[in-house]
């Protein structure tokens, strides 16, 4: 009868185990879908990113080089992205500016993250900032600045100067509440086109976001693997348990928490790659930002 009981709970104990990874591997599955970016990453990676063709190629480096300098700067502390697509399908700018953020890692939790989202065809613009942001840079701030100074000139159809005046009067705005120099963002070094390749691994967010499940499912593993005893390598369904096991770490590896700007870029471990008087930028951090319900948009 002991015997039998402890058979009934060690298929219990078994069962427990495929649920729970089942149940981890829907959630990353989940996560793919709702993070998962609504345009592709460009490669090499760059902050402004100009899918719209709007942005003049002088203001579009400058801008990249202020953005990249930004994130570099330690009292700032925030990476920005700026986008322009010319139409966003049918789907809401909130949540397409969201899904960017997101799905590309803008932000991080230790460092606040900002994207600004232009679609040129619909007439609509978003600027989402990250909870670490949204108290120097709250709504009703984001879109009086975008009244004054991007409205007007998109309605003229000024695309670029209205993008560099909103973008750079953001800054400005953060230096005055953070207390860095404007001046010394503008002026440091200019970082080239060309970036170096960054895959980032991605199994980290993973664990830490599921480790009170997965060391449940560690301690069962064990022992299970224990009372499968000299069976040899596979006997009590230790094969069984490796395989549920290698599924469950393995799902960590997948597209979700990562992005292709990740790296060692913006606040993502190390500031900027490539040494020297000009270099590669690694790209975005790779946390998403922290980003809630806030910011500001329109149309024109």
């Amino acid at each position: 009868m002991i015997a039998s009981l402890n058979n009934r709970q060690y298929r219990f104990a078994r069962f427990i185990i495929f649920l729970s990874v089942c149940l981890l591997l829907s959630s990353v599955s989940l996560r793919a879908q709702t993070t998962q970016s609504p345009i592709p990453q460009p490669n090499p990676p760059t902050p402004v990113v100009d899918y719209a063709n709007v942005i003049d190629e002088t203001t579009e480096q400058r801008l990249n080089n202020i953005l990249m300098n930004l994130s570099e700067d330690k009292t700032a502390n925030v990476e920005f992205g700026v986008v322009t697509v010319r139409t966003t399908n049918g789907q809401d700018i909130f949540d397409y500016t969201l899904a960017v953020m997101r799905g590309w890692g803008i932000g991080s939790n230790e460092k606040g993250g900002l994207l600004m989202v232009v679609a040129i065809d619909d007439r609509k613009y978003f600027t989402q900032p990250s909870r670490h942001v949204e108290g120097d840079l709250p709504d009703g701030l984001l879109g009086q600045i975008q009244r004054e100074r991007l409205v007007p000139l998109f309605k003229q159809g000024n695309y670029s100067q209205a993008i560099s005046d909103t973008v750079e009067t953001y800054i400005a705005t953060l230096a005055q509440k953070r207390g860095f120099s404007v001046e010394g963002i503008d002026q440091r070094r200019a970082y080239r086109d060309t970036a170096r390749s960054t895959d980032r691994p991605t199994t980290g967010g993973f664990l830490k976001k599921n480790m009170f499940i997965i060391i449940i499912v560690i301690v069962i593993f064990l022992l299970l693997s224990s009372r499968g005893g000299s069976g040899g390598g596979c006997g009590g369904g230790g094969c069984m348990n490796m395989l549920l096991l290698n599924s469950l770490f393995n799902s960590g590896g997948g597209g979700w928490g990562s992005s292709g700007w990740g790296g060692g870029g913006f606040g993502g471990g190390g500031g900027f790659g490539g040494g020297g008087g000009g270099g590669g930028w690694g790209g975005f951090s790779g946390g998403g930002g922290d980003a809630g319900g806030g910011g500001a948009g329109g149309s024109w």
